[in-house]
This record gives C-alpha cells, structure tokens and sequence, in this order.
C-alpha cells in the first residue's frame, strides 16, 4: 500500500504560512489533527536543494499520531527571505530564529527533526537552544562535534574526498550558470538523480555539477512531473545564491562555535544513516556514540533522499522512536 503523502497543490492538509521572526520572514507549512488538540509540536528542517515540502511524506504520518508539524523553508529557500550576505546564514541565526518560530507558534519547547544541512543545522539548535529542544531525529548527516582547529573545506576534502563537490558549491560559479528557468529545472532534475540519455550522471561527489552534461538530464524517478515543477517555481522565487549560500558559513560558523565548542548534546537522539548515500557514507558516522552518548542509530538501505526513496522504513523508525522515546509512559493528548 502507497505511503500517504502531501499533495504540493491544492492539499487541504498543510496550510502555507509565513511570520517575521528576529526581522526575517520565514515560509512555512503547518500541519495539525483536525481536533486542534496535539500532543506536542515538531519542527522538520529541510537541506539542499529540497524545500518544507521535501517532509511530505512524514506529514501525514507524524499527523496521525498527534503532532502539530512545522515545516519551514530554510533562510535563502522558497517562500522565506533570501539575503545576498552569507553570514546572514550562520547557523546561531538560523538556529534563533527557529526559537523565534517556534515562540512565535507559542511553544517554547519543541521536537525537531532534520536532513541533510537540515541535520546539521538541527544539532546546532541543540547546541545553541538547548532548553528549546526535548527530542531530536536526523537524516543522513551524523554529528561528528565542534571543531576546535578551523580546517578550511579545500583542506577538509583531502580527507573527506566525498565532500569535494561542496568546492563548487561554495565557489560562486554555480550562481553564473543557474540563472533562468529552465538551468534551475535541470539543476534539480540532475540532483535528484535524473540521468542522461545515455545513463550518465550529471553529478558527481567528486566534480559537483558536470556543466556539460547535466541539461540533458532526463526527469527523476524521485519527482513526478508535478513535484519537480513546483520545485522550480519555489527554486525561482529567489535563485540559488540563497540556498548556496550555506556551503559558505564554514567559517563564520567555526567563528560562533568556538564559545560552546565543549557543549555536547544530552537529549535523546535518533539518527537514520543512509547505507548509499555517496556523500556521507556510514564510515562518517562512527564518532556518533561517542559525540551523542546513548543516540539510537538505524539505518536504511537508500541514498541521500531517503525521506523519498524509502518512506515506508523511514516512517516506520520515526514513529517506532516517537512511541518508544518522545511518549513513553504519557498520556495520548499531551506530552
């Protein structure tokens, strides 16, 4: 039986809405039992190049079980504010202005749940709100701690050689290229895996994005034809010097983190490695136990978008944790 998920138009389920916290706006989508009365409220920060919709299939489900769900787009992505600076993009911002969000909706405690820089920038909130955050599940990026040497990324690559493709990213040279419509659609169509007549990628983790070939990209499995063109819509709004701008705080962010480079997080943890993902393969992930003592560490046998490659066994470790974890022992209505 298909997983239910969120339609990108027209679904009475999720209401788009939009606030003004620490002098940003923020796009989000909210989700909520049809009673109004939920257990607690859960955050879902998405990564690159996806967008709040990219939760669509976990909505229904953390619905279902009693969750009011806000699903923001990311500071630079769709419907929420894109400044051209890159430190306006440093994670202690965007991690007070999910605080802010999540004041703004009247909680002052929340779940949060996270993929791919959205991972990352999850246990930053954890980090830099820890009294905001009760429980929390990422997706793909593990955390390996704050750094207390500064290694720039071309550094960084020579030993993390999976990462090589954020050179490009960061670079600005992307920006130049991906400019209209049509750039961006292939953009995405390549980065969700679509491939060129003849078979071939047009990204790769050791090159990014292969400029000679990825316009003929051909559409992904991943995206109906629907899905992928809402994306570029939402993508075109404001461009991708926004969400490219993220592979550009490394250092403002080393900067921030060197007043709470001995924090570690104390609450309790899920983390879902993707077996295949090509970027960050579980290797990466071995100084989790130690980083995070006592997180809960499953996996599953997808690539990156394991929130749409595999939503059946997602889902079922999300809700399997949320039952044996975040509600243990507490009553149906309220955490």
């Amino acid at each position: 039986m298909p997983v239910d998920k969120i339609q990108v138009q027209g679904d009475a389920r999720v209401k788009y809405e939009s606030a003004t916290v620490n002098g940003r706006k923020y796009g989000y989508l909210l989700s909520q039992p049809e009673s109004g009365i939920y257990r607690a409220t859960i955050f879902l920060i998405h990564g690159f190049p996806d967008l709040s919709m990219g939760w669509r299939y976990q909505i229904p489900m953390l619905v279902n079980m009693g969750l009011r769900v806000v699903a923001p787009d990311c500071l630079g992505y769709g419907r929420t504010d894109a400044p051209d600076d890159h430190t306006e993009y440093r994670h202690k911002r965007c991690a007070d202005d999910i605080k802010a969000l999540a004041n703004h909706l009247g909680e002052s405690q929340i779940i949060l749940g996270g993929h791919d820089w959205g991972a990352f920038l999850a246990y930053r909130v954890a980090l830099w709100q820890p009294d905001l955050i009760t429980h929390l599940f990422t997706v793909c990026v593990p955390h390996t701690g704050l750094k207390k040497d500064y290694v720039p990324l071309e550094d960084l690559v020579r030993f993390v050689p999976s990462l090589t493709y954020q050179v490009q990213f960061a670079s600005g040279e992307l920006e130049k290229v991906l400019t209209a419509r049509q750039e961006i659609k292939q953009f995405l169509t390549t980065l969700y895996g679509g491939r060129t007549p003849d078979g071939n990628l047009g990204f790769t983790v050791e090159k990014g994005l292969l400029l000679d070939s990825y316009m003929s990209a051909e559409p992904p499995r991943l995206l109906s034809e629907e899905e992928l063109e809402y994306y570029v819509t939402e993508f075109s709004r404001n461009g991708m010097h926004g969400p490219l701008n993220w592979y550009r705080t490394r250092k403002v962010n080393f900067d921030d983190e060197e007043s709470i480079v001995d924090r570690k997080i104390t609450i309790p943890t899920l983390f879902i490695q993707a077996l295949r993902d090509q970027a960050l393969p579980p290797h990466l992930s071995k100084s989790m136990e130690k980083e995070i003592p006592g997180a809960i560490i499953k996996s599953v046998d997808t690539a990156h978008w394991a929130l749409l490659e595999k939503p059946e066994e997602v889902n079922a470790i999300i809700s399997g944790w949320l039952n044996d974890i975040v509600f243990a022992g507490k009553p149906a209505e309220k955490l």
